[in-house]
């Protein structure tokens, strides 16, 4: 399975964002802002999150969206860069 970025599911704030990296995005994705983007690793299986912000160290965070990448599929853009 593959996913846009990487992220460890339990790395979230009290706002229940998730935090991850930049440097944990997939080779040929580009993340942006306000962007729904597949998530995953390898012990869960992968969701999709919408991109809230990016800060000037690569620290991204993300809204994981209830439900499982499949269930939420219709939401990704016809041509998206989901990677899944």
């Amino acid at each position: 399975m593959s996913w846009d970025l990487w992220v460890d599911y339990h790395r979230r704030d009290g706002d229940g964002l998730t935090h991850a990296s930049l440097k944990d995005q997939t080779d040929g994705v580009s993340i942006a802002v306000g962007q729904l983007i597949s998530v995953g690793n390898e012990e869960a299986d992968p969701a999709l999150a919408e991109v809230v912000s990016i800060n000037e160290r690569g620290i991204v965070l993300v809204r994981i969206l209830p439900g499982t990448l499949g269930h939420n599929r219709f939401r990704l853009p016809l041509g998206g860069t989901s990677a899944s």
